[in-house]
């Protein structure tokens, strides 16, 4: 009897958790570029988005282009995303946002973060218009 009592509190308590967790808002993450947000035609970056939960899926976008996006599941509170060879089509403002299993709903986006390619002598190369 005990031991009935005891499941059923405790599958009343983590039911009543979960409901919990889908009322919270998610805060926004931080968007950040290593080595830099300024990077060579042809070279890499990495743009890193901090959440403040784990075991989430961050989301990154490209507010220039719509259809730009990728997602990633991350255990922890921090998702990489590998942007390599570099173009100018590439430079554009950015953001990233996440959400959890119990929400199922997106965070605000985090601050935007403006990315550029240049060519070798520095120089920055706008994308053609409309990207």
């Amino acid at each position: 009897m005990i031991t009935e009592f005891l499941s059923l509190l405790c599958l009343g308590l983590s039911m009543g958790f979960e409901d919990e967790k889908k009322n919270e808002t998610l805060t926004k993450p931080y968007l950040s570029a290593l080595p830099s947000p300024v990077v060579e035609w042809g070279g890499n970056v990495t743009l890193r988005c901090q959440g403040h939960f784990q075991n989430v899926t961050f989301m990154l976008g490209k507010l220039q282009d719509s259809g730009y996006r990728e997602e990633q599941r991350s255990a922890g509170h921090t998702a990489e995303f590998f942007l390599t060879n570099l173009e100018p089509k590439d430079s554009g403002t950015y953001f990233c946002a996440y959400k959890t299993m119990a929400s199922q709903e997106w965070s605000e986006q985090s601050e935007h973060l403006q990315l550029e390619v240049t060519d070798d002598r520095g120089k920055h190369r706008a994308p053609p218009a409309g990207k």
